[in-house]
């Protein structure tokens, strides 16, 4: 089989949060489809030096701020991709189609009403998904719990684990609900670990890396149409069990040690990279990471960190 394409990419993000896509000539391979801007990586160009040429020449500008989100393989009948997908925050100029293709603005919340190309649902999904993943310690006092909760919402953290395995289904269920109900003020996201029974409200349902393994129709049965799916890896086996039960990301630990755990074995950043390459959805790095970590996992890959104490007791 031929080298796939390689093709740049950029989720290109404005002050007010909101991302833009241009959408594809008709007459063009997946025409009338919106799409992240970008395009082929030229002879002796690097990736950044491509996006750089590449979004001057389609939408009129330079970016100032990038640093790299996700990879995405992906076969379709005509051909095969690499997609390299950046993260743009920062550029000057205003962006227009200088191709005279229809570019447009879109909140997070409308990315997935719109069509895409079948390799961007990776890239959409990792444009939803924030870098820093909040998992939540086993509450005991709930007030307190809350309000702990409430200090990392307002620190900036828009997407959190409940994880509480220590309690019975009455009151897990009590507390999730307030846990929702609170992370949704904020404008954040939660995922569900271990959920006694279906939670409308919530974003998703994580999988242990045990329920991965030996999935249940019944764990599975807990995700209901709309939320995203989850699943704890930690090596190359466990990853592609995720990818069978197409997952929308995954959490890959440990990268480094942890205060729990400071002799077990961990991945060390060139084997997280080398895996999180290897799959088609977004990673999160996970053990013994704090937010001083979030650029270090993006350079290897990952979507970014996931951690309990180094985001619950960093604030």
């Amino acid at each position: 089989m031929s080298e796939p394409l390689y093709v740049v990419a950029a989720v290109i993000r404005g002050d007010d949060g909101r991302i833009l896509l241009a959408q594809r000539p008709s007459n063009k391979h997946q025409g009338g489809k919106w799409e992240f801007p970008g395009g082929k990586l030229e002879a002796g160009e690097t990736p950044l030096q491509a996006l750089g040429r590449e979004l001057h020449e389609e939408l009129g500008i330079t970016p100032l701020q990038a640093q790299p989100l996700i990879k995405v393989r992906y076969t379709y009948p005509e051909r095969s991709v690499l997609l390299d997908v950046w993260e743009v925050t920062a550029f000057d100029g205003i962006p227009h189609g200088c191709e005279g293709q229809p570019v447009a603005w879109f909140t997070a919340a409308q990315l997935p009403t719109l069509e895409f190309p079948a390799a961007n649902a990776p890239i959409v999904t990792a444009a939803l998904l924030p870098a820093q993943y909040l998992i939540t310690p086993e509450p005991e006092d709930f007030p307190a719990f809350l309000l702990r909760l409430e200090t990392c919402l307002q620190a900036g953290v828009r997407l959190v684990q409940f994880r509480a395995k220590s309690l019975d289904s009455s009151a897990y269920l009590a507390l999730a609900q307030d846990v929702i109900a609170l992370t949704h003020a904020y404008q954040g996201k939660v995922i569900v670990n271990a959920p006694p029974l279906a939670i409308a409200a919530a974003d998703g349902v994580h999988l242990t890396s045990q329920q991965l393994q030996q999935p249940s129709d019944d764990i599975l049965k807990l995700r209901l149409p709309g939320q995203w799916l989850s699943a704890a890896c930690h090596n190359a086996q466990e990853l592609v069990q995720a990818a069978a039960l197409d997952v929308d990301f995954a959490l890959l630990a440990p990268v480094l040690p942890t205060a729990t755990h400071p002799n077990a074995p961990t991945l060390g950043w060139n084997a997280f990279q080398e895996l999180a390459d290897a799959v088609n959805f977004p990673v999160y790095a996970l053990g013994g990471l704090n937010v001083a970590d979030v650029a270090i996992a993006r350079r290897h890959g990952g979507q970014g960190i996931a951690a309990i104490r180094g985001l619950w007791g960093a604030v």
